[in-house]
C-alpha cells in the first residue's frame, strides 16, 4: 500500500505551505521581541522533498511573503535583519529547487528501471488464463525484494490437443543473469511444448537451449507435466521440489519420481535423465507446483514452512483464493525474517472432457534421434545430451 502524501499543486506544495504557516503561528505566539524571519525558509526545504521545481519556487515565494508581512507588522521590514532573512529564504529556495530537479531525475530513472524489471518478470511469470483445457489454474509469483522483481523462478502453461503441458522451474542464482537463463528455458518450452510429440523431447530441447548458453556453471531445476483430459498426468522432474497432490476426497501426497532426476544443464553428471512419474487425477483433485522458496521459508526459530501439513489451505475455495490464503500463511510463518523468491501454480482437474484425442506420445517414452534435434549442425562440441541420446 502506498503511503499517503500531501497534495502538491503546480506552484505550491501543501506540505511546505503548512510548514510556513506553522512558523508564522509560532512567530505570532512568541511576540515582537522574538522574530523567526529566517525560519520561513523551512517551507521550500520541505517542498523539495517531493514537489516539482515550480512548486518549490512557489513555496519559497509564499514563505517570503509571510516573512515580509510579519516584518512589516513589526515595522522592521526596512531593517538589515529583515533583508538578510529574505535573502536567506531566496538562497534556500534556489538550492531546494536544484535539489528537487536532481530528485526528479533520479525518480524518473528509478521508474524506468521498475518498468523494465516488471516487464522482464512478467515474461518469466506471465498471467495465466483461469481455464486451460481440462484444468482450472491460478498462479502467483513473489519476489523477496520488492524493488527488484527480477529473479530466476519461472512458470508457463501451454495447451495441447486433449490436454495441457505445464512448466515450473528455478534457475541457479538471482538477478539479470538468472533471468536471462530463465528466459532461454521459457523460450524453448513455449516453442516446443505445443508441437513436440512427447514431454521428454520438450525437456531435451530445454537442455539444449541451456547448453548453447555461454554462461558458466549454468543449471536449473524444473518440473514438466502433461495432463490429459481423461486425468492421466505424466511428470518429468529435473531435481525440483516435488509437486503436492491434494485429493478432492481428502488427503495429500507428494508426487515424487521413483528415482531423483538431474537438473537441466547437468547432463554430464550421472545419466542426465529426469525422474519420471505417472498419476491419475479425478474430478476436483488439485496439484500445487512450487519452487523451493515456499517450503524453505523459515520462522524465527529456523523451522521450515510445513507445506504438507497446511495442504488444507488449498481446498474448499477457488484456486486463486487458495493461493492467496497460502501466501498469507507463509507471510505469518516467515515474519519478520521474510520469505525468499517463490513461484506457485495451482491446477484443479475439472474432470473428463469427453472424447478428445490425447497428445501424440502422451505419457510414453519416445526414443529421440540426434538428427531430429539438429545435433549435426549444433555448435556445442562434446555435448553430453547427444552422447546420452546415442547411447
Amino acid at each position: 500500500m502506498k503511503n499517503p502524501r500531501m497534495p502538491t499543486f503546480t506552484y505550491l506544495d501543501c506540505g511546505g505551505a503548512w510548514a510556513v504557516l506553522g512558523v508564522a503561528l509560532l512567530d505570532l505566539v512568541l511576540g515582537e521581541e522574538v522574530r523567526l524571519l529566517a525560519l520561513y525558509a523551512v517551507g521550500p526545504v520541505v517542498a523539495s522533498a517531493r514537489g516539482r521545481v515550480p512548486a518549490v519556487a512557489g513555496t519559497g515565494l509564499f514563505a517570503a511573503v509571510w516573512a515580509g508581512v510579519l516584518a512589516y507588522h513589526d515595522d522592521v521590514l526596512a531593517s538589515p535583519r529583515a533583508g538578510v532573512s529574505l535573502l536567506a529564504i531566496a538562497l534556500v529556495t534556489a538550492v531546494a529547487a536544484a535539489a528537487a530537479r536532481v530528485r526528479q531525475g533520479h525518480e524518473r530513472g528509478h521508474a524506468v528501471m521498475r518498468d523494465v524489471a516488471a516487464t522482464a518478470q512478467d515474461a518469466l511469470a506471465p498471467p495465466v488464463p483461469e481455464t486451460v483445457g481440462p484444468v482450472h489454474i491460478a498462479a502467483s509469483y513473489e519476489s523477496a525484494a520488492d524493488a527488484a522483481r527480477i529473479g530466476g523462478d519461472f512458470y508457463e502453461v501451454v495447451p495441447v490437443r486433449g490436454g495441457v503441458r505445464v512448466l515450473i522451474g528455478d534457475v541457479q542464482g538471482k538477478g539479470l543473469r538468472a533471468a536471462g537463463l530463465a528466459a532461454a528455458l521459457l523460450g524453448a518450452f513455449r516453442e516446443y511444448a505445443a508441437v513436440s510429440p512427447s514431454l521428454e523431447e520438450v525437456g531435451v530441447r530445454m537442455s539444449c537451449a541451456l547448453a548453447r548458453r555461454p554462461d558458466d556453471e549454468r543449471f536449473a531445476t524444473a518440473v514438466l507435466a502433461e495432463l490429459t483430459s481423461d486425468g492421466r498426468m505424466s511428470l518429468l522432474n529435473y531435481g525440483h521440489p516435488a509437486p503436492l497432490l491434494v485429493r478432492a476426497g481428502g488427503g495429500a501426497e507428494w508426487i515424487e519420481p521413483e528415482r531423483p532426476g538431474m537438473p537441466l544443464g547437468l547432463d554430464d553428471l550421472a545419466d542426465g535423465r529426469p525422474g519420471r512419474h505417472r498419476e491419475v487425477l479425478h474430478t476436483g483433485d488439485r496439484v500445487l507446483f512450487h519452487t523451493d522458496g515456499l517450503a524453505e521459508a523459515r520462522d524465527e526459530g529456523g523451522r521450515f514452512y510445513p507445506l504438507g501439513a497446511h495442504s488444507g489451505l488449498l481446498r474448499d475455495a477457488p484456486v486463486g483464493r487458495c493461493l492467496a490464503r497460502m501466501r498469507e500463511d507463509v507471510h505469518r510463518h516467515a515474519a519478520p525474517c521474510g520469505a525468499d523468491d517463490s513461484a506457485l501454480l495451482l491446477l484443479e482437474f475439472e474432470g473428463p472432457a469427453g472424447a478428445v484425442g490425447a497428445p501424440r506420445g502422451a505419457g510414453a517414452h519416445v526414443p529421440l534421434r540426434t538428427a531430429e534435434l539438429g545435433c549435426d549442425v549444433c555448435a556445442v562440441r562434446d555435448c553430453p545430451i547427444a552422447a546420452r541420446l546415442r547411447a
